[in-house]
């Protein structure tokens, strides 16, 4: 067994480099080894891969805004930080906005929001595959459960959706991301006082009539903001 932790060790060494040094030093960690080269070499790729294939599909708009140059130099040194360790693909991606972060502040080069768009993209994914059941009948008004909130200094929500080119506009953005419990699709916006107000009675259990009463508000506006909450999957209805 003493053997086992210096084998682990150059295997983790190798995997953070799979190419042809890696590989040679690899072999001269463990003289006398009789594995096949060809068949570690294709281990290492093939380990390798699912760290840049699943970036590649995590991340399409940061690999645009980048470009191709950036984005290779990016994926090698995040998987030299970060090898492939866990067993759900896309989970390899996790960490990726805050390497890009890191990145940013330490070394400069990436426009500032880069980080920002690697984060919107990550929650994107990860409010599709939440685990969080969004419940098929409710007995009062209710929040989405997978509603999740993004704040940052760019209008993001509108970059994104007008297909990521040039920069965003500056500017502080609550976007809100969430599974529409029909499409099954992830939905997002940038929050305005319509769908603050839904979410707000959703979650505080208020009513249209109580909330025009005490605000002074048109029930009427009031009503037409749950319904577009409703209709988008925000919130929950009975």
């Amino acid at each position: 067994m003493t053997g086992l932790p210096h084998f682990f060790e150059s295997m983790k060494a190798y995997l953070a480099e799979p190419g042809a040094k890696g590989l040679e030093r690899l072999y001269a960690a463990h003289p006398g080894w009789e594995a096949p080269r060809e068949r570690v070499a294709l281990y290492g790729r093939f380990v390798r891969h699912h760290v840049v294939d699943g970036l590649e599909k995590l991340f399409p708009l940061v690999r645009q805004c980048v470009g191709e140059a950036v984005w290779e130099e990016l994926v090698r040194s995040y998987f030299a930080t970060g090898p492939a360790r866990h067993h759900e693909l896309n989970r390899l991606g996790e960490h990726f906005p805050d390497f890009l972060a890191d990145r940013t502040r330490e070394r400069g080069g990436l426009p500032a929001w880069v980080p920002a768009l690697a984060r919107f993209e990550w929650t994107d994914f990860a409010v599709y595959a939440s685990e969080e059941q969004v419940p098929g009948t409710v007995e009062r008004l209710s929040p989405n459960p997978t509603v999740t909130v993004l704040q940052h200094p760019w209008r993001l929500c509108a970059f994104v959706r007008g297909g990521a080119r040039g920069e965003p506009l500056p500017g502080e953005e609550l976007a809100l991301l969430w599974r529409h419990p029909r499409t099954l699709g992830t939905f997002y916006m940038a929050a305005d006082d319509a769908a603050l107000l839904a979410l707000k009675m959703a979650v505080e259990g208020l009513a249209s009539a109580d909330v025009a009463a005490a605000t002074g508000v048109d029930e009427a506006r009031i009503r037409a903001a749950v319904e577009r909450g409703v209709s988008d999957g925000l919130i929950l209805a009975p």
